[in-house]
């Protein structure tokens, strides 16, 4: 059982009341931890008011913008700091006008990025003999200060990563995010009516539904965790902080890409309708094959595959009546980068592409999925399209 340092982090909706503060406030001392960070976003709709707000005045410098919306966590912060106080806790609060302040970021003050050398020094400075002297630490989600003194925001659902930076510098045991919903969901319940409720998620995958429309988890945020790191998402209504939930596991190694070969696999090329009916056929064709990629043209799709008989894969592709006429490439490899940069970073695939043109390796395919960009190329050329890739994504 973990009893160690711990960071909670409560969303908007958990504290829309009086009511639901002090309910977050118990579920944090009921808890028990030894040693407690709590992160607090804006209560309730106090965030999009502000912007709204904002957003009818019109011309509202991004300085301004930053300064009037960090009104809603700075207000959170004093208001479950009071909360804690008043069931009998001996808690501290810190927002940006505080010395004390820990979050230093670049001054991008709409989407800022945390300078994480200097934030950390002042984590170990400031807030560790706060822990260490038994306060709970109440900190302002969503919020950072720049160089200058100047309130900052991290975009958009930004206290999830204040969250997991606090835990990654404070190298925390767990990190819990409490949420309206029991855990992770399979899908969204305003769209599907009975999602599952997920008990375990790697963390790539997490990411990726992050970054498909899932509103769980910031999915920058996911980059901080630390690899000896327990990460849950628990539900407010269960009341509990020590069980239940989903547990996201694993770890982005975001101070490198990790690079993933793979050798042996056939480019099958069928012409074909690409219609959901002629897609259902061939996938279905597919079963008990390993499928590393696919991708699609107007009237053909291309479909990587790891397959102990090409012969009889084919075979039973060519029967299938979605399919008009198919044509195969042996004795292709893989080699797939990924690093959470990708995402929000144009122009990666344009660098590998242009570094293995630059070396006469010539690319078959490329596809991306989120975090992940896949070059299909010669299997004889892997070994050296590895080492063209790795040389030209750390110049």
């Amino acid at each position: 059982m973990i009893n160690g340092r711990i960071v909670v982090k409560f969303g908007g909706t958990d504290l829309a009341s009086g009511e639901k503060i002090r309910r977050a406030a118990k579920m944090v001392l009921d808890a028990g931890f030894r040693e407690v960070v709590v992160v607090v976003s804006a209560m309730g709709e106090t965030t999009n008011n502000l912007i709204n707000i904002m957003s009818q005045i019109g011309g509202v410098s991004d300085r301004d913008y930053a300064d009037i919306v960090s009104m809603g966590e700075r207000t959170s912060a004093r208001i479950f700091c009071s909360a804690l106080r008043a069931l009998g806790a001996d808690a501290v609060y810190l927002e940006p006008s505080h010395e004390e302040w820990p979050i230093i970021t670049d001054s991008n003050f709409r989407d800022a990025k945390p300078i994480m050398e200097e934030t950390c020094e002042r984590i170990h400075k400031y807030v560790e003999p706060l822990l260490s002297s038994g306060k709970i630490v109440v900190v302002c989600g969503f919020l950072g200060r720049d160089k200058d003194g100047n309130v900052t925001t991290l975009g958009r659902g930004g206290s999830d990563t204040t969250a997991l930076i606090l835990a990654n510098c404070l190298n925390a045991e767990e990190v819990i995010l409490v949420k309206e919903t029991e855990g992770v969901l399979s899908a969204d319940p305003k769209i599907i009516q009975k999602p599952r409720v997920l008990e375990r998620l790697d963390i790539h995958e997490m990411f990726a539904l992050a970054h498909g429309g899932a509103k769980i988890i910031k999915a920058e945020a996911l980059k901080y965790k630390l690899p000896s790191q327990r990460l849950r998402v628990v539900s407010f209504d269960s009341g509990n902080l020590r069980s239940g939930g989903t547990e996201i596991f694993g770890v982005f190694n975001s101070n490198s890409f990790e690079i993933r070969e793979e050798r042996n696999l056939a480019a099958i090329s069928l012409i074909c309708s690409i219609e959901p009916e002629s897609l259902s056929q061939i996938f279905a064709a597919l079963a008990g094959n390993r499928v590393l990629g696919v991708s699609t043209g107007r009237g053909s799709i291309t479909i990587f595959v790891s397959t102990p008989n090409i012969k009889d894969l084919m075979a039973k592709l060519h029967e299938l009546s979605a399919v008009k006429a198919l044509s195969c490439i042996d004795k292709v490899g893989l080699v797939e980068v990924s690093h959470p940069i990708f995402v929000d970073s144009p122009g990666w695939v344009a660098k590998i592409a242009e570094a293995l043109a630059s070396k006469g390796i010539n690319i078959i395919e490329i596809t991306t999925s989120k975090a992940a960009i896949s070059i299909f190329i010669e299997e004889s050329k892997v070994n050296e399209a590895v080492k063209v890739v790795r040389d030209s994504l750390e110049a």
